[in-house]
């Protein structure tokens, strides 16, 4: 845990730009903005009346906040540059010209990778503007959000996530949601990645057989539901360094930056999962009711399906067998020993596919004979391991 020095300091490494103080000052003009989410049409009009109030000084306001951050001791600072183009090309915009209002209010319903993203970047970094009124909006990426410093919460249709220093929230593309950033002392960063990239450095770090990574994939594909993955880092000092490494090589253009950015944000998910898969906290939904403390239980089954018993798993976590039981099916739709099979099943087949010896596969999946193993699986995919191995090359 930090010390509250240590959360000062924090707060201290990003303190209000120019441009936020200005943003602060109309924010609190208007006191039925603190509670209230925006249209993406209200936004739209929030900021032609900034025009109106800063345009001719759009430019004097840009070169303030640009020599403030020389000052700042991280690179990532410099994300804010991003913010600050932006809107400095909105206040050049003709308040009165009805195209421009309503390009402006679609692209804030529904932000697309191609006016979001560097053209050819995969990924692109951002931080919130402090005390930018907040607006319901979807994304055709996907977005990562890190809180560093204060308290940040992300709203969705149906709930609300509350996010502290270190926390890591996920949110698949197409979802709606909100995310206020109404406090000085608040840092909140936002890793927008492209879907297709997405999967190279996030699914393919996880291995087919692991049981966690079909709730990730069914948390972050459900289409009628908030679909997101929060990890609580407490601040983990690796995972923010990797974080501002991310920021610090976009936003200084090296050569090979765009490989480099994949390559960090692949270290980055790997970490992560190491780490804190077992915090994940996943979306409830109609049919699927996450607890925090599945993730440990289900982990602990992805290392100990092979040689624990139901009983033993149950006296582990101090729960009764009807309790996992209840737990595992209302996850998964199967009881343990289903499930235990099926993680069977998919590892033998993994390492099927790797040439392992079919001795050492029926041991490694907790089968005390080979030709246990042998009848098993091939019940389970109507094939014998030698015919499933040779189907494989």
């Amino acid at each position: 845990m930090k010390t509250q020095t240590e959360k000062t300091e924090r707060t201290s490494l990003f303190p209000m730009t120019y441009m936020e103080k200005l943003l602060k000052k109309t924010f609190y003009s208007q006191p039925e903005l603190t509670d209230k989410i925006l249209t993406p049409a209200e936004l739209t009009t929030y900021i032609s009346r900034l025009i109106q109030v800063w345009g001719k000084n759009s430019e004097i306001i840009a070169e303030k906040d640009l020599e403030f951050t020389d000052n700042i001791f991280s690179a990532s600072e410099l994300a804010y540059n991003s913010n600050l183009t932006m809107l400095a090309e909105r206040l050049t915009l003709n308040a009165n010209d009805p195209q421009a209002i309503s390009a402006m209010t679609t692209e804030y319903e529904n932000q697309k990778a191609e006016h979001y993203l560097l053209t050819n970047h995969d990924i692109s970094i951002g931080r919130m503007f402090r005390y930018m009124p907040a607006h319901w909006h979807t994304n055709d990426y996907f977005e990562i959000y890190y809180c560093f410093s204060g308290e940040c919460p992300i709203h969705f249709v149906e709930e609300t996530i509350s996010m502290k220093p270190g926390t890591v929230l996920i949110i698949a593309p197409h979802v709606l949601h909100a995310s206020p950033c109404y406090a000085d002392e608040s840092v909140l960063f936002y890793y927008m990645v492209r879907a297709d990239t997405f999967d190279k450095v996030f699914w393919n770090q996880l291995p087919p057989e692991n049981l966690m990574a079909s709730f990730f994939h069914q948390a972050l594909g459900h289409e009628k539901h908030a679909s997101y993955l929060q990890f609580e880092t407490d601040a983990d000092d690796d995972i923010e360094l990797l974080l501002f490494r991310l920021c610090d090589e976009f936003y200084h253009s090296k050569t090979y930056s765009i490989q480099m950015l994949n390559a960090l944000m692949s270290e980055f998910f790997i970490l992560l999962l190491r780490r804190y898969e077992n915090t994940a906290k996943l979306p409830r939904t109609d049919d699927f009711y996450w607890k925090q403390e599945f993730s440990a239980i289900f982990s602990y089954i992805q290392s100990h399906y092979h040689d624990k018993t139901l009983s033993e798993i149950a006296a582990y976590f101090h729960y009764s067998e009807r309790q996992i039981t209840r737990i595992v099916y209302n996850c998964t739709g199967n009881n343990y020993s289903q499930l235990a099979l099926k993680l069977r099943m998919e590892k033998a087949a993994g390492l099927l596919k790797q040439n392992v010896c079919i001795d050492t596969i029926s041991y490694a999946v907790g089968y005390s004979t080979t030709s246990s193993f042998y009848r098993a699986f091939t019940r389970y995919f109507h094939c014998t391991p030698v015919e499933y191995r040779e189907n494989c090359f």
